[in-house]
């Protein structure tokens, strides 16, 4: 059976190596989600930078928007924007699923060439084997790592801790900041600025009151000038 793969040795390793890419893809976002899941389980201590990320920027949304409305939403484009080396997770699913169809198209290739070539039906038989065996694995790790139950593990854990924990934190902050802001106001209606424009407002308005006889004086004065001119 190893003479009969040697016989095709690039294309039997091409086989192999989609493969193993393929099935360490699936490996890599399981580990990944496992750690997230493990570390959501202590947000306020977590030293996840994703999760801190996370966490941050909820703070920071419901913060400017006065609360969060939708955290399931929040949660959901969180875990899809979820990298690994700067590569999305949800893309690295893709290209794990394209890697084993691939490994099952360069088997097809291999067969057809030895066909070509007047081996027998026996001398294939390794390659559909090869196949098979493939999927197999392939669909077994994805069964054991089940990303998809992961993923609802993880956004489980993270909705809970966002509204059941941070978000009465942050409640009791905007009310305390909320009381503050009302205290200041109290303080500003009796401050002593506003006290002495009020007595400066007084003291315009007597020295207005005093003005008036003064001017009625002035006009008796003026009238009776007149009457001796003209008599």
């Amino acid at each position: 059976m190893i003479a009969i793969f040697l016989k095709h040795k690039y294309l039997a390793g091409a086989i192999i190596g989609l493969l193993s890419l393929s099935i360490i893809c699936q490996i890599i976002m399981g580990v990944l989600f496992h750690i997230m899941i493990r570390e959501s389980g202590n947000m306020p201590a977590t030293k996840n930078k994703s999760l801190k990320k996370c966490k941050l920027k909820y703070i920071n949304c419901y913060k400017l928007n006065g609360r969060m409305v939708n955290t399931s939403v929040f949660v959901d484009k969180f875990i899809q924007k979820i990298t690994f080396l700067k590569m999305p997770l949800i893309r690295l699913s893709h290209i794990s699923g394209q890697l084993m169809m691939l490994s099952v198209l360069v088997t097809g290739i291999t067969i057809c060439f030895t066909l070509a070539a007047g081996d027998t039906l026996f001398q294939i038989i390794p390659y559909y084997l090869s196949s098979i065996l493939g999927l197999y694995l392939y669909f077994s790790i994805s069964g054991l790592v089940d990303i998809q139950g992961k993923k609802k593990i993880l956004k489980t854990n993270l909705v809970d801790y966002l509204e059941n924990h941070l978000v009465p934190r942050l409640e009791v902050e905007r009310e305390n900041l909320l009381r503050g802001e009302k205290a200041q106001d109290r303080e500003d209606e009796v401050s002593p600025e506003r006290t002495m424009g009020w007595k400066e407002g007084l003291r315009v308005k007597e020295d207005m009151e005093k003005a008036v006889p003064a001017s009625a004086d002035y006009q008796d004065e003026l009238e009776d000038l007149l009457k001796e001119f003209f008599a």
